[in-house]
């Protein structure tokens, strides 16, 4: 009876289960739907030979489409999803590979994009450079910086071959600001390009020094005052004035018996041919044999003044103006001197006859009077009366008119 059981019904029993499987199906799709998805990841290069370098990779990322059931794709973890590029064969230069994706179990790879990436390569190279030392700073007044004495005077450079070939030479700096001393110290380096840039992305061997900076004693120094020497003659009629220079002062530096004897340090010669007005000059020192000085330029200020003179006419007539009709007259003094002050150009123009000096009579009568005497002066042309200071001794004189 049992076994009638098993064996009634056989072909509906494996429908139901077929049907039981298709409805467990449907729903384990409607929980778990097959997806797509996009995925930007790394592009890595692989089995880069010892002596390449990459330089660059275009693009870094690439977008990866991946197929799969949802819960799966849920639990791929994206920074560990790479685009491998095999770079097994690169040489120097550009060098494009194909890139694949190791998809994880369950997951579909669709699409690569871009499937390619370019890579810049470079070589791994080595250069012998010099050892260029810069000192900072001065020191003490009373010393002399010497060269600076690494103890290396080549280091090796190693790096890609396209930076290697940019350096010209390594660079360290000591700052001897104040030193009393020698100064010893341990030097950094860095490579740099021929106009002094920066290189970096190489490395140095050995990366540091020991530099040692000398200092020399200076001679024995003395504060002594600047003299200005100026040469020439200024145009007519200006003179040279006040000269400063600045400094006023300087610190000369010469073996004690020389430094003795000097009390002061010329310029050399400053031309103020033809000048008509105040002007600067940078002068220059004019040290004598043995002296030195830290800065041998001053600047001077030559100041050009007009060139102010008095000149004495002597013995010049007194003239009667507006003389009255039917009256004789006495001047007394009948002659005066005449003291004009002003330029001296000018007053080298001016001779004794363009001067009149006069007292008027115009209204007088019979008796004597006190009169102030008044001048006229013919200027040079081009030259204003008024620039002119003029003094008559005397300043009066006496008219007497008597009746004829």
């Amino acid at each position: 009876m049992i076994r009638k059981m098993l064996t009634d019904d056989y072909t509906a029993k494996i429908i139901s289960v077929i049907l039981a499987l298709i409805v467990w199906v449907q729903v384990f799709n409607d929980k778990n739907p097959l997806e797509r998805r996009v995925l930007a990841v790394d592009v890595v290069p692989e089995n880069v030979p010892q002596e390449i370098l990459i330089v660059s990779s275009d693009p870094p990322k690439v977008n990866v489409v991946l197929e799969g059931r949802a819960r799966t794709l849920d639990e791929i973890d994206e920074e560990r999803l790479k685009a491998v590029a095999d770079l097994s064969e690169a040489q120097e230069g550009t060098f494009s590979a194909e890139l694949s994706v190791d998809a994880p179990y369950g997951v579909k790879i669709v699409e690569i994009s871009p499937q390619t990436a370019g890579f810049h390569v470079d070589v791994m190279s080595s250069a012998n450079v010099d050892v260029a030392i810069e000192t900072l700073g001065t020191p003490h007044e009373d010393f002399e910086r010497g060269d600076p004495i690494p103890s290396a005077g080549t280091v090796r450079v190693t790096g890609p071959k396209r930076l290697v070939e940019r350096v010209k030479y390594v660079q360290g700096s000591v700052d001897v600001s104040g030193a009393r001393e020698a100064i010893t110290q341990l030097v950094k380096l860095s490579a740099r390009d021929s106009a002094g840039n920066e290189v970096p992305g190489v490395s140095l061997e050995p990366n540091q020094v020991h530099v040692t900076v000398p200092l020399n004693s200076l001679p024995p120094s003395k504060i002594v005052p600047v003299q200005a020497v100026v040469a020439g003659t200024p145009k007519a009629g200006f003179a040279v004035g006040p000269v400063s220079a600045s400094p006023a002062q300087v610190k000369i530096r010469a073996p004690e018996p020389v430094l003795r004897n000097i009390g002061h340090i010329s310029t050399k010669p400053i031309d103020v041919t033809g000048k008509d007005s105040t002007f600067l000059h940078q002068a220059t020192l004019d040290l004598p044999q043995g002296v030195t000085v830290q800065d041998g330029r001053v600047l001077i200020t030559v100041e050009i003044v007009e060139d102010i003179t008095t000149e004495t006419y002597e013995g010049v007539i007194v003239q009667l103006e507006s003389p009255p009709v039917g009256y004789a007259w006495e001047i007394d003094p009948a002659i005066v001197n005449v003291n004009i002050t002003g330029r001296s150009d000018i007053l080298d123009k001016i001779a004794k006859d363009d001067i009149t000096v006069y007292i008027d009579a115009y209204g007088r009568t019979e008796g004597t009077a006190d009169l102030v005497v008044a001048y006229r002066i013919k200027a040079p042309e081009g030259t204003d009366p008024d620039m002119l200071q003029v003094d008559i001794k005397p300043a009066r004189v006496k008219l007497t008119l008597t009746k004829r």
